[in-house]
């Protein structure tokens, strides 16, 4: 699963997050650069949770919720400033 979000007012953020749930492997990169990396190998958890802060000046919070679906895919909430702007649904 992949999915973009552009945040803030004064300045444009970037936001991209990539989950394969193959490999297990999150990444998140703002602005192109990696603000987090997690792997997991055996079971990863029913609800999963990245907390970051984008932009230190504007202060924006960033949420990104996730909750796994029995068998395949999942289910994305992203929060800005805990207000939800983007929900995500698929593998």
């Amino acid at each position: 699963m992949r999915f973009t979000i552009e945040v803030g007012e004064v300045a444009k953020r970037r936001i991209d997050f990539a989950f394969n749930q193959l490999l297990g492997q999150t990444l998140i990169f703002v602005n192109g650069q990696e603000v987090k990396r997690n792997v997991r190998w055996i079971s990863e958890p029913v609800v999963e949770r990245h907390d970051f802060t984008v932009c230190e000046r504007e202060r924006i919070e960033v949420t990104i919720q996730k909750r796994r679906n029995p068998l395949l895919g999942a289910k994305y909430w992203v929060y800005v400033n805990k207000q939800l702007m983007q929900y995500h649904q698929g593998m």
